[in-house]
């Protein structure tokens, strides 16, 4: 499956293509086996495959929504509508799973090089310990600058898997006649809404991967420290779906950084 938006994106924080130069190099310097590849990298690999996928599947169906005529007749498209929920649902319930990795993967190299460190592989957790003034200087600085938007999507993940909550999408027009859509809670009376569905996602993508970039600097540092080297940042070609999250959170979420290239199709 392609994704049509996007040509082509550049760029070089890509924490999988990080970690697969560290075993490399440290397979190179130590003369050692490569080190085995760990599971939660594993899991984030997985992890952000499907998000991308889903979010690639979103954007299509929210696309028709908003060309879609007004509800008349038979003529609105309930089975978009329905798999747009669907995938929303989704979305959250991943992006929450990619917090974790990347927790589980700052929990493997501190386990490694500073055993007690006070870092767990739950985000949340990390969250609380860093609250508690239990982690790592360097650490808690990295963390504090980087999470806003993270409590509140948790949140609502755990309302979608433990509360019984149900998400639903609201479709309106803007004083130029063009549709907008938005997304909504229905367990609390009245409901509530929780904004535009792009921009809410992009947002929280733009927090993720500022996440990504700041943990990346951190461990050029530590890793100098641990490993007496830090890998190489190789440029990334990301074409179709596998961009998307950049895209997502360039376009939506107003995610810049000055080595992130982005072309789209005309």
């Amino acid at each position: 499956m392609t994704f049509k938006k996007i040509k082509v994106v550049y760029f070089k924080n890509n924490l999988s293509t990080y970690i697969s130069n560290w075993r490399i190099w440290n397979g190179q310097l130590t003369k050692q086996p490569f080190v085995p590849i760990p599971q939660v990298v594993v899991s984030f690999s997985n992890n952000t495959h499907d998000l991308s996928v889903m979010l690639s599947y979103l954007d299509t169906k929210l696309t028709i929504l908003e060309q879609m005529p007004p509800l008349k007749n038979q003529q609105f498209d309930f089975l978009t509508y329905g798999e747009s929920i669907s995938f929303l649902n989704v979305c959250y319930i991943l992006i929450s799973l990619l917090f974790d990795d990347v927790s589980g993967i700052i929990q493997y190299f501190y386990n490694e090089n500073e055993p007690n460190s006070g870092v767990t592989e739950n985000f949340s957790k990390l969250l609380e310990i860093l609250k508690k003034k239990k982690l790592p200087d360097d650490l808690s600085k990295l963390l504090v600058k980087t999470i806003k938007q993270f409590p509140a999507m948790r949140g609502r993940r755990n309302d979608l898997i433990h509360h019984y909550e149900a998400l639903l999408i609201s479709l309106d027009k803007n004083q130029e006649g063009k549709t907008i859509i938005g997304h909504f809670g229905t367990m609390q009376h009245p409901t509530k809404e929780y904004g535009d569905i792009r921009q809410y996602f992009g947002s929280v993508l733009c927090e993720y991967q500022t996440l990504v970039d700041n943990l990346l600097d951190h461990f050029d540092t530590k890793f100098i420290e641990w490993y007496h080297f830090k890998p190489p940042r190789d440029f990334n070609i990301l074409q179709g779906y596998i961009g998307i999250m950049l895209w997502w959170a360039n376009k939506y979420g107003n995610y810049t950084h000055k080595d992130l290239v982005i072309e789209e199709n005309v």
